[in-house]
């Protein structure tokens, strides 16, 4: 009897052994599982984050180049068709002295009343991903509004409202895919939440678009 006791206490120990050694070594390779998968995603945040500034630097030296292409076109074709105009106008602009000389104070009388009011333009969510937003697709354009209505003197902000890409507002016309930067205004890259202003000093109306995306074209109309 005292034998199935001994039996029994060795059974016993050796199961509860068994069960501590077994929960020992689980609990450790359990923990150091946990610990090299947290170093592998911090890791991979890491490059994550890295690839995302140089992708965005990359896009800026890209957008900048082809925007000093555009307005070095643009310059080249002006300068051309004013060498033609320039002999031709000479009599006209010195005919014309005496009228600007009159119309001076003219000029000065107005200067009080330039405007200062405030417009915005916003981005439309998701625009850089879809087409649909643009108006020859149905939609009510990429730019909100699309048609901004505005007087000399009023301060015009420009501001990338869409969450999910980056944008830019770019004075001049888009030709399928071909832009043609006029040069009045441009923000250059505007990551979401970035604003870019401008203050017309002439009338007269301004389309710009995207040039990251094509499909986004807006007007500025000045009064």
């Amino acid at each position: 009897m005292k034998l199935l006791y001994a039996v029994l206490t060795l059974v016993i120990i050796s199961s509860a052994t068994t069960t501590i050694y077994f929960t020992y070594y689980t609990s450790t390779f359990y923990t150091t599982d946990v610990f090299q998968l947290e170093n592998e995603v911090a890791s991979l945040e890491s490059e994550i984050s890295s690839l995302k500034s140089s992708i965005a630097s990359d896009l800026k030296n890209a957008y900048d180049d082809g925007y000093s292409a555009g307005i070095e076109k643009q310059s080249s074709s002006s300068d051309t068709s004013s060498s033609n105009t320039s002999s031709s106008n000479t009599d006209a602009v010195s005919s014309n002295t005496d009228a600007v000389s009159s119309n001076t104070d003219a000029v000065s009388s107005n200067t009080d009343a330039v405007s200062s009011n405030t417009r915005t333009i916003g981005t439309v969510e998701k625009s850089g991903y879809s087409t649909d937003c643009a108006v020859p697709m149905g939609g009510d354009g990429c730019y909100t509004p699309v048609n901004l209505s505005a007087n000399v003197g009023d301060k015009i902000i420009m501001t990338n409202t869409d969450s999910t890409g980056i944008h830019s507002f770019t004075s001049g016309t888009v030709d399928g895919f071909a832009p043609s930067p006029d040069g009045t205004f441009d923000t250059g890259i505007l990551m979401s939440g970035d604003s870019f202003e401008w203050t017309p000093t002439v009338s007269g109306e301004y389309p710009y678009y995207c040039m990251l995306h094509a499909w986004q074209v807006g007007t500025i109309t000045v009064n």
